[in-house]
């Protein structure tokens, strides 16, 4: 059934002699996924993201979608057999619709018993970012092998969490998006040997928009200043990118005293370029932010749930003491940058492992103890 035809077949792009509904590895890690995020930055009343993730070599196709208003946390989780349905993005109420590649997408969230639906228009505002090649080899077999492209733009619709209603409007609601591709450890079963990478104790994702130009990095590091992976770019408005390569991101962050999970206050990050030149953004995380276990990250991204499932869940984030096992997939975090004159936005993922010397006295003592 795997070795048919799909509508990518039709054109001229293919890059090996199988058809597109094969893959180039049989390693059942394989995957292709989108992730969006999506956040009013002018009143910072909600942050919205959701994901899809394609399994050739598991046979699944799943999205997800977690919205954060107030001291909740909305999940949504669906999945699907991948075939004979391969060429549509959409999984249960989860849909999405390139319109016009790398400019254009539609997201659409059909009513369904999580609370979040709604649909919405993703408008490229800077060209998209082509991260390098992260690969890695863990336990003798290869962990990572992965290219992801990263973009940042302005969202129009609606969207509805709980009942409360939002207009999306692109002066005022601001998103961040990825789609990557290639080998990624999903979460071990039982039994399993571990399949993170022993070589990082801390990494931060994170892209940013400011009017003019935006900033995207990927950074996993064994101690500050000593990156492991590292990819970094920016790019202006008007498509052009920066002669002076990024040679180094350094960052000092600070972070909330007493806070029940590991979390952002604020700090600056500097991009150190080849030829010596520097710019500093000055960073003050805000309110809004949304835990990705809640999408099923690090937990069972890639199983098989039968030919179709749907979960869904709320979370009472005012229990603190619940919030530990919310963390352990990191989270989206918005927060608000300033560099150059100019004023932006960006979301940062981010994780420490009490390895890293400098930001794990920052970390709660019971993840201290994890």
């Amino acid at each position: 059934m795997g070795w048919t035809l799909s509508k990518a077949d039709e054109y001229l792009n293919h890059q090996m002699p199988y058809p597109h509904a094969v893959v180039g590895s049989s390693d059942p890690n394989w995957r292709e996924r989108y992730w969006v995020s999506i956040q009013d930055v002018a009143h910072q009343r909600f942050i919205l993201s959701i994901g899809f993730g394609k399994y050739p070599n598991q046979d699944v196709m799943e999205g997800c979608a977690m919205a954060q208003v107030g001291d909740k946390q909305y999940n949504l989780r669906a999945a699907r057999q991948l075939l004979p349905q391969r060429d549509e993005i959409e999984v249960g109420p989860l849909s999405a619709q390139v319109i016009e590649p790398l400019q254009t997408l539609a997201f659409s969230i059909a009513p369904n018993p999580s609370g979040i639906e709604g649909s919405f228009t993703w408008h490229a505002a800077m060209p998209s970012m082509l991260e390098g090649r992260h690969f890695e080899i863990n336990r003798g077999r290869i962990s990572h092998d992965l290219v992801r492209y990263v973009q940042l733009g302005r969202i129009s619709g609606s969207l509805t969490i709980a009942g409360e209603a939002f207009a999306l409007d692109p002066e005022t609601t601001w998103g961040e998006r990825d789609h990557s591709w290639g080998i990624r450890p999903m979460a071990p079963f039982a039994g399993q040997p571990p399949t993170a990478s022993v070589d990082w104790n801390f990494l931060a994702f994170c892209p940013i928009q400011f009017p003019d130009f935006c900033v995207h990095f990927y950074l996993f590091e064994q101690q500050y200043g000593r990156p492991t992976h590292l990819s970094a770019s920016i790019v202006r408005k008007d498509g052009s990118e920066e002669d002076d390569p990024i040679e180094a991101v350094e960052h000092d962050f600070d972070w909330v005293r007493g806070a029940p999970v590991l979390t952002l206050s604020g700090g600056h990050i500097t991009l150190r370029f080849f030829s010596g030149k520097r710019l500093r953004i000055d960073i003050k995380a805000l309110g809004p932010r949304v835990y990705l276990k809640g999408g099923g990250y690090g937990v069972d991204h890639g199983r098989w749930k039968g030919e179709s499932s749907l979960e869904h869940e709320v979370w009472d984030l005012s229990e603190t003491d619940k919030l530990n096992g919310y963390a352990i997939s990191s989270a989206d975090h918005l927060f608000e940058a300033k560099a150059d004159g100019q004023t932006g936005y960006g979301i940062i993922e981010y994780l420490v492992r009490r390895g890293h010397e400098r930001y794990a006295p920052a970390l709660p003592p019971s993840r201290k103890k994890a």
